[in-house]
């Protein structure tokens, strides 16, 4: 298993739990260094296309007992109304909980809004995600089956001989049958490594920045406002977002620029634009940033995270694309990687949504195409 994010460590756990022998390697001095320890930390039933909420969905039962209270607003002004409509009508079919506000009972949740907020969706069962813990417990449960894992081993090199992977990490040499490429935004690196095509990821990068409340605002209150998407008048997407949190109020400008993998970090005017949007949808004055940072979302062409067999290359397996979802999918997509390397039956709680291996598969059309719109 090369990778050590949520991704990477949920699959391993499952893959032991089942009797395989997995040995994790990790380029970083710690796990969890890069996307994974740098999420905004929120499960959203309503977040990405289809076949990713279903993910989400199919994910929630190991979630629950790492989830906080937090619903979503997703607002708008009078020309994103009908658009707001009509995302509401297409949610309920997997969230039937989820509502349609008009601006007045938007703002009896959120005061703050500005009076020109006309609609908003409403998503009463999101919820805050404690991630370092969820993590942990995949790293405890892969330990306790009896799982290795090497830190600060960058992977070297990558050689298929005989049915078998000779694998360099660090200073370890392994030799494994299966590879599985969970490296995030190195994944198409990794890959190549291994005598694949790439399959055309993305990583974009994400600023983060929370912002100093003003002290007249109640803290209490301000605990309990959900999590914020402010939605443009003229695209679809969004334009940035907010939500409380320990120290202050977390503010994105839900950026997504190209970005090679690296250790992303924040840009000033990014954060600029986070405080931007922030006034233009809310009557908050912030004028102190407590801290900043940034992270790097690794999508697909198509938006769905990818859990497959390289259709060219044996024994190569790819757990990648997931995106600004990886923490709320993570489960679902471990227990596909583990039925599929298991050769187990397809989970259940997958077949009862609809999915089957062909929504997740790593050969799927258009996969290395240009990416496709979308937050």
């Amino acid at each position: 298993m090369i990778g050590g994010g949520i991704a990477g460590v949920s699959a391993a756990a499952r893959l032991a739990e089942q009797g395989a022998s997995v040995v994790l390697v990790e380029a970083e001095a710690t796990l969890a260094f890069h996307t994974t320890g740098r999420s905004a930390a929120q499960y959203l039933e309503n977040y990405g296309n289809d076949e990713v909420r279903k993910l989400t969905l199919a994910s929630k039962a190991s979630l629950l007992p790492f989830l906080g209270p937090r619903p979503e607003l997703m607002v708008g002004r009078e020309p994103r109304v009908e658009a707001l409509k009509a995302q509401v009508e297409h949610a309920k079919t997997l969230v039937p909980t989820t509502e349609f506000l008009d601006g007045d009972q938007a703002r009896e949740i959120l005061p703050i809004l500005r009076p020109e907020i006309a609609g908003a969706l409403w998503e009463p069962d999101s919820k805050d995600i404690d991630v370092a813990s969820y993590h942990q417990n995949f790293v405890q449960r892969f330990r306790a089956a009896d799982g290795t894992i090497h830190t600060s081993a960058p992977v070297r090199s990558l050689e298929r001989t005989e049915g078998s992977w000779r694998v360099v990490a660090g200073e370890h040499t392994l030799a494994a049958p299966v590879v599985v490429n969970a490296a995030g935004a190195w994944g198409d690196r990794i890959g190549e490594l291994a005598g694949a095509q790439p399959l055309g990821l993305h990583p974009l990068r994400r600023t983060i920045a929370i912002a100093a409340i003003p002290e007249h605002f109640d803290a209490d209150e301000v605990r309990r406002w959900p999590i914020t998407a402010f939605q443009p008048d003229d695209r679809s997407g969004m334009i940035g977002y907010c939500k409380p949190e320990p120290g202050g109020l977390l503010v994105s400008p839900a950026d997504e620029t190209p970005s090679e993998p690296c250790d992303a970090k924040p840009e000033e005017h990014d954060v600029a634009l986070g405080l931007h949007n922030l006034a233009a949808f809310t009557t908050l004055e912030v004028r102190h940033v407590r801290s900043t940072w940034a992270g790097l979302r690794t999508f697909t062409s198509d938006r769905t995270p990818v859990s497959g067999y390289d259709p060219a290359v044996d024994g190569f397996y790819w757990l990648v694309g997931q995106g600004g979802y990886g923490i709320h999918t993570a489960d679902a997509l471990a227990q596909a990687t583990a039925a599929n390397i298991g050769d187990a039956a397809w989970p259940d709680r997958l077949i009862e949504l609809g999915l089957t291996p062909s929504h997740v598969a790593a050969d799927r059309p258009g996969l290395a195409g240009p990416l496709t719109d979308g937050y």
